[in-house]
């Protein structure tokens, strides 16, 4: 029988048989290191997050009875499938992307900075920070061509949010500050693939912070994840790769490694794969303005960022703590644009807890987005 088949006839397949029939091979594991077992990430172990898990994977099973062997054993590209609303929660991405933002405190202080090295060392903080914060079992709904979301913090800086396309799906936001020390802005162009039992994606796409202080802007653009037990095991998010901050105008740049290769002995290197000397979960990088070495920063994604240096002549060096650094979440603004997020009927509905009714309308809202698209590709031809 045929993976297809055997999906589609079975409900009740057990995951020993999903690998068989589909010739998956067992997940991979590596050494640990810094607090972490197997090959490290985020794992989701709380029992809110279990339950969560339990009733995606319910509805996976069921999507998988109409894709079969094409999601399994290829791989499908999830931006460009219609999912059900038992896997969502009842956020659009434009809302839930300022999770990678919570540590917010860190970007007011690089604007108020004067030192332009301290002030990056500040940036680097806030974003490696802010990979920990954007972990959740439950996915965003994907934001409608000219939806928009608005908020604000309670220091005032402002967020406005934007989805600039359908296919590919971009998002683009700006948020300032009250007093205009700063402005961070960029686009994210969500990729995601499932295949087996894991979904790699990205949230490619510039984002840039322009400082007023000396008029500078510092890029940057996120690393990929790996999201591992998507149909059985233990649900674990992985991010690896590096992050390039640059800052042209004060001739500083930063390469922040995630999972570097870890520094071994000759002897030692003999015992050791490739795959198994990477440090797992830790970062390392160096700040360098020109051909000189500023600084050197350590620590791990999950737990915290540490200058050797520091900042504020020594004074501070771990710069990011996910203990005692405070947790910064925008309110939506009283009167939003027609477009919001918030009035989209199929997250009201979710949100009360109608998934029937949230699925129904989800379908409405999918099925005009596809009209509008035809009717934009034929004005092109004309």
């Amino acid at each position: 029988m045929t993976c297809a088949a055997k999906v589609a006839t079975d409900s009740a397949l057990d995951e020993e048989d999903y690998r068989e029939e589909c010739e998956l091979p067992e997940e991979e594991h590596t050494e640990s290191h810094a607090g972490t077992s197997g090959s490290g990430g985020y794992k989701f172990d709380t029992a809110a997050d279990k339950e969560d898990i339990k009733t995606q994977r319910q509805a996976v099973w069921v999507l998988l009875k109409g894709v079969g062997s094409t999601l399994l054993r290829d791989g499908v590209n999830l931006t460009k499938i219609s999912l059900p609303v038992r896997v969502f929660e009842p956020r659009s991405f434009l809302q839930r992307i300022t999770d990678n933002w919570a540590y917010l405190d860190l970007l007011e202080i690089a604007a108020d900075t004067v030192d332009p090295a301290d002030r990056l060392k500040y940036l680097v903080a806030f974003v490696i920070g802010g990979l920990r914060r954007a972990t959740s079992t439950l996915k965003p709904f994907n934001p409608i061509i000219g939806e928009t979301a608005q908020s604000v913090y309670a220091s005032g800086v402002t967020v406005a949010a934007e989805q600039i396309s359908h296919h590919p799906p971009i998002s683009s936001w700006d948020v300032r500050d009250q007093h205009n020390k700063f402005r961070f802005y960029g686009n994210g162009n969500w990729v995601a693939s499932a295949r087996g039992n894991s979904i790699k994606g990205q949230q490619s796409g510039r984002q840039a912070c322009w400082f007023a202080s000396d008029g500078a802007t510092v890029s940057w653009e996120l690393p990929p994840l790996h999201l591992r037990g998507i149909m059985w095991g233990e649900r674990v998010l992985k991010y690896s790769g590096e992050i390039h901050f640059t800052d042209d105008l004060n001739d500083l740049s930063c390469v922040v490694h995630i999972d570097p290769q870890a520094s071994t002995s000759f002897i030692s290197s003999l015992w050791r794969s490739k795959k198994s000397a990477k440090q797992q979960d830790q970062i390392r990088g160096s700040l360098v303005q020109g051909e000189r070495v500023l600084d050197t920063v350590t620590g791990c994604w999950l737990t915290h960022v540490e200058w050797e240096r520091g900042v504020a002549g020594g004074k501070v060096n771990r710069l990011w703590d996910v203990q005692t650094s405070p947790v910064r979440t925008p309110q939506a603004i009283p009167s939003p644009l027609q477009s919001d997020s918030r009035f989209r009927q199929d997250l009201q509905f979710l949100e009360k807890g109608d998934q029937d009714a949230s699925q129904e309308w989800k379908s409405k809202l999918e099925e005009v987005q596809r009209h509008d698209r035809r009717l934009r590709k034929e004005g092109l031809k004309h």
